[in-house]
């Protein structure tokens, strides 16, 4: 698949997101398993992204084309990242 077609593909995944304002969500379906993506104000007041499932969530540090970089930290202050391709989520009617 070229890179356009898969720009074209998660665009509709993008612009949900992007759509969203202060302490708005929406339901997104990744590789079988349901996810929550919550915007909110950040302390500096730009809006930022988390991603939650029924045992947690991680923050949004990127939202690209077509991926997100979502990281958490434990209690050791050890930093855990992950990329959530866009390609492989799908949307969940509200």
């Amino acid at each position: 698949m070229k890179y356009s077609e898969k720009v074209k593909k998660a665009s509709t995944i993008l612009k949900a997101i992007a759509g969203l304002s202060d302490d708005q969500s929406i339901s997104i379906v990744y590789k079988g398993d349901t996810y929550r993506v919550k915007a909110y104000k950040s302390y500096d007041d730009k809006l930022s992204y988390s991603v939650w499932s029924v045992y947690g969530g991680m923050n949004v540090s990127k939202v690209g084309k077509t991926s997100m970089v979502l990281y958490s930290y434990d209690m050791m202050k050890q930093r855990t990242n992950y990329r959530m391709s866009l390609l492989d989520c799908s949307l969940l009617p509200e």
